[in-house]
């Protein structure tokens, strides 16, 4: 394998490869008569590169870039195995006269030779992909309420079966062998709540799951594992959020590992939860971008204590490179701002940041130096490009594409690649001619003047604890019942020592005057002399007044005396 690592990238034009090195120049990888390529994939350990047409895929080598394997079908779908021995691909699902049954539309092939293993049905597109074993001993795949499990790549009989009423999601563990362990969601029938579990492989007894837990607002469930594959999140979601809250359906995030821990996450700020990931080169902590906009950014250990707060900032993806220790915050999307935030996990310190608007693509170069974001077909159809950036937020690299032009798809080669001096010094960065960000409208009168108006209310980054940070409604919330508590119990010392407390104005019962509007006048009054009295207590049990509250109190006298008035 090369030491540098190069991109992948697919026009309707051309299949080319960029050489990652000034000048960038792209080689073609096919010619023109290639066209009508819909798009590629690399293997995981990037020995490989697929590309769909509408006839055919080809599997090619990346060590000389020849032909493998060609493949015969309109494939809509396709991804590598693990360790990139096998290749399965996904067709529509159709019957005809001469075929009433359907032929299987899911295939397994070797990805050396094309040599066809294994053949299934699978008629819906949606959750198709089989799932491996990280050492690709076991084979899954998920078929009718039933997980089919398969040995040693032996597709022809399966050795176990899992069955479950309304069963909608799996996953397997990335841990290593003999320790295999599956999650499982299953949706809960009327009334019923549903759960989801952890089993040790081959054990799935319901009464054998390892973590358990339940569910009344639960439609569909994404798993997330650590690279060793001890602990998982479980992110619950309906497809309506019955209360209004959320176009999108509510969510809910619960965690569970081989030991039996499992509980649920609740975060300091409300809103969405927009993206977890968990932290590849330490797989004791993991980051959540959660909240209402601005969202606010967290790196948590495996027991969901808070290590550090990255503030709040216009984001809602996370990026990590193979290695870990560098994260990537994003905000992409039809209301972002392209903005990018740069941080090292091993001291909490930002490397960098810039701006991608539009970007629909994001990915970090296997090294972990540099990352690519790009603007692709058809998410958006114009101002399709791409551009390589430094870590450090400096820009190396932009190429637009030219009229007529789309950008189909671009990737870079994964494999393990030596750092090279990008590691530890920024390059010279080019012009970018991205449109600045315009400002907001601003009268005369207000220019050159700083301005005190927010539209929302901005965290700084901090460690959890520190003062200067701004406290959530929820911490303000437990203050306030704190120091009520400590009112009270102070109240209660006083009246036990036997101490006189503090004199309150002598109520007389309240009699008619026949008159309706001064009963509402002397019924107001008594409730403002009511509230006087439980303030006067308060402060002589030592709480801190406010201005306004003690203001208040001067004004005892002067709504006794209005009292009186009313009462002759």
């Amino acid at each position: 394998m090369s030491t540098i690592p190069n991109i992948t990238g697919l026009t309707n034009k051309n299949l080319f490869l960029v050489d990652f090195q000034e000048p960038y120049a792209e080689k073609p990888l096919r010619d023109e008569n290639t066209l009508n390529i819909r798009s590629i994939i690399y293997s995981p350990k990037g020995n490989y590169l697929a590309y769909r047409t509408d006839k055919k895929v080809e599997i090619l080598k990346c060590s000389d870039w020849s032909v493998t394997a060609t493949i015969d079908g309109n494939v809509k779908d396709m991804f590598f195995s693990p360790l990139d021995t096998y290749f399965i691909s996904w067709e529509m699902f159709f019957t005809n006269k001469d075929n009433p049954q359907g032929k299987p539309n899911l295939r397994v092939f070797k990805s050396c030779n094309g040599e066809n293993i294994g053949s299934f049905i699978q008629k819906n597109q949606i959750g198709w992909q089989p799932k491996w074993s990280s050492d690709e001993k076991l084979f899954a795949i998920h078929t009718n309420n039933r997980i089919l499990i398969y040995e040693d790549a032996k597709l022809d009989r399966y050795t176990h079966n899992v069955a479950a009423d309304n069963l909608q999601a799996y996953s397997i563990s990335p841990s290593a062998a003999p320790s295999y362990y599956f999650s499982i969601f299953t949706i809960g029938k009327s009334g019923q709540p549903s759960f989801w579990r952890i089993f040790k492989f081959p054990q799935f007894d319901v009464a054998q799951a390892i973590v358990s837990r339940s569910s009344f607002q639960a439609d569909k469930a994404t798993f997330h594992w650590n690279r060793r594959g001890t602990n998982v999140f479980t992110m619950t979601q309906t497809d309506v959020d019955k209360t209004g809250a959320s176009y999108y359906g509510k969510q809910a995030l619960s965690y569970g590992d081989i030991k039996g821990n499992g509980g649920n996450m609740t975060f300091s700020k409300e809103g969405p939860i927009h993206a977890i990931a968990w932290n590849p080169g330490n797989w004791n902590e993991w980051v959540a971008v959660y909240g209402h906009a601005p969202a606010k950014a967290t790196i948590f250990n495996a027991k969901c204590d808070p290590l550090y707060e990255f503030g709040t900032g216009a984001w809602n993806a996370i990026y990590f490179p193979p290695e870990g220790n560098i994260m990537l915050l994003g905000g992409f999307g039809n209301i972002a701002t392209g903005h990018i935030s740069v941080w090292d996990l091993r001291g909490y310190k930002k490397l960098g940041e810039c701006r991608a608007p539009d970007t629909t693509y994001l990915q970090w170069d296997p090294r972990g130096e540099t990352f690519l974001t790009a603007t692709t077909y058809p998410r958006l159809t114009v101002g399709n490009g791409y551009k390589i950036w430094h870590y450090t937020g400096v820009l190396m690299h932009k190429r637009n594409c030219v009229d007529k032009e789309n950008l189909l798809s671009i990737c870079w080669r994964p494999g393990t690649y030596p750092k090279s001096e990008l590691s530890k010094t920024a390059p010279k960065s080019i012009e970018d001619d991205t449109p600045k960000v315009v400002t907001a409208y601003r009268p005369p009168g207000a220019k050159n003047r700083p301005s005190t108006f927010t539209l929302h209310e901005h965290e700084k980054p901090h460690r959890p604890g520190q003062t200067d940070a701004a406290p959530s409604k929820q911490a303000i919330k437990q203050k306030e019942k704190r120091e009520a508590r400590k009112a009270r119990k102070a109240e209660e010392k006083v009246v036990g020592t036997g101490d006189t407390p503090p004199a309150t104005t002598p109520r007389q019962p309240f009699v008619s005057t026949g008159d309706p509007e001064k009963d509402k006048k002397i019924k107001n009054l008594q409730k403002k002399l009511s509230d006087i009295d439980k303030l006067k207590q308060q402060k002589a049990a030592g709480k801190q007044l406010e201005l306004n509250q003690l203001a208040k109190i001067d004004n005892q006298a002067a709504l006794l005396q209005e009292l009186e008035q009313l009462r002759l």
